[in-house]
């Protein structure tokens, strides 16, 4: 007999979280059934809805409340409170109506379906895909606080890094944090990259935001720094800026002016193949400045037979390279970031070596396989325990530690 699963999420995306939610969805066995409760102020209908429909998804929005950054303000407070009212009995409802198994919250931003999974006492799970490391210590108190909702509930972190944040030293958060690391796009396959032309501008690809916790900036800048060099590259942003932050493209395509580089950087958008962009790629560069949750793309660019370099940030992305053999790690600095890449853009067998060490690595420890499994025995043990409390200890889903 099938289950009905209810999924709580903060966006209408096709970047990280949604990336993961989608890739779940479409992993349950035909006898499941999925439905996305999306919020209501998103200012568009985007990939991630249609992709969810054409996978068998059933989409419903509602008014609830979503912790978006801008909205956390003591003047914004009635309205948070009537978010989280009026999205609790929402969710409720649909719960109900569908005689739902369980809720799986991806993202803490969505807080409306722990509420409404205590209400009626359904199993939870949160799927935190968030870094609160370096978050002032309200916010990562309020978060580690309602990540305790409901009582009974299992919280799965993206990585070590975030489940240590997370945690924060207690053992009763301990107990009931598993680990399960994100996974590679089984359809991201590497290409061989010895036949190019060595006399070919060798392209240094960027994938996600264009943000300042991404590094856009830095990146730029470390452009910069390699052209005065007389490196020969091009540098290929692909993605865009957050929603209703037009001002940050506005910015980034003026520093790229101001520095002169604008036969070397150029701005892509978003688009609906990454894996095409990545063959183009002979590098992959992530500059995020802040703690990175995981860094997804960083193992999608292994997958893709790429050399990664990634800063050094504190964050889930830190624990994935194996330095000089599976990528490189570099400093936040934009001199940092420019010397790395140096390296790769004059040694063509030196990015050839190390990406197909890269590729091998991130097929056997990031199957979709090995995911989707950790997330069927989760949804398991969580929908048996309906009707009945169970520990955490009582768990045994063979995730890897947290510690």
């Amino acid at each position: 007999m099938g289950r009905t699963i209810l999924y709580v999420h903060p966006s209408d995306e096709l970047y990280g979280s949604d990336r993961c939610l989608l890739d779940i969805v479409r992993s349950l066995p035909p006898e499941d059934r999925a439905i996305v409760v999306l919020p209501t102020d998103l200012p568009y209908s985007g990939a991630m809805s249609r992709a969810l429909e054409a996978a068998g998804a059933r989409i419903e929005r509602v008014d609830m409340l979503v912790l978006r950054r801008a909205l956390l303000t003591p003047r914004n407070l009635p309205l948070l409170v009537r978010r989280l009212v009026g999205g609790t009995l929402a969710l409720a409802r649909i719960i109900r109506h569908h005689d739902v198994d369980l809720v799986h919250s991806n993202t803490v931003a969505v807080v409306c379906g722990a509420t409404a999974a205590a209400l009626l006492r359904r199993p939870h799970l949160w799927h935190v895909h968030e870094h609160i490391g370096d978050e002032p210590k309200s916010y990562k108190a309020l978060i580690r606080l309602l990540l305790m909702i409901p009582p009974g509930g299992q919280v799965v972190a993206n990585s070590r890094s975030v489940a240590r944040a997370l945690v924060g030293g207690s053992a009763r958060r301990l107990a009931r944090t598993r680990l399960v690391e994100n996974s590679v796009n089984p359809d991201i396959r590497p290409i061989d990259r010895s036949g190019r032309d060595p006399a070919a501008l060798a392209v240094v690809g960027v994938v996600g935001r264009l943000s300042p916790r991404k590094g856009t900036a830095e990146a730029i800048q470390a452009a910069a720094l390699l052209a005065e060099r007389g490196a020969r590259f091009r540098m290929r942003f692909v993605g865009d800026v957050p929603p209703g932050r037009d001002d940050l493209r506005t910015e980034y395509r003026q520093l790229v002016q101001d520095l002169g580089v604008e036969d070397y950087v150029e701005f892509v958008g978003e688009v609906p193949d990454v894996q095409a962009e990545l063959d183009g790629f002979d590098v992959l560069l992530l500059a995020s400045q802040r703690p990175e949750p995981f860094g997804l793309v960083v193992i999608e660019g292994m997958a893709a037979g790429l050399p990664v370099v990634a800063t050094l940030n504190g964050g889930g992305s830190d624990e994935i390279l194996t330095h000089g053999v599976t990528g490189f790690y570099c400093g936040r600095e934009p001199a940092s970031i420019a010397a790395m890449l140096a390296d790769l853009l004059w040694d063509a067998d030196l990015r050839q070596r190390v990406g197909q060490a890269a590729a091998e690595v991130a097929r056997r420890r990031y199957s979709a396989e090995r995911y989707r499994a950790s997330f069927a025995r989760l949804y398991d043990w969580l929908a048996a325990s309906r009707g009945r409390r169970r520990t955490c200890a009582d768990a045994h889903i063979g995730q890897r530690s947290i510690t």
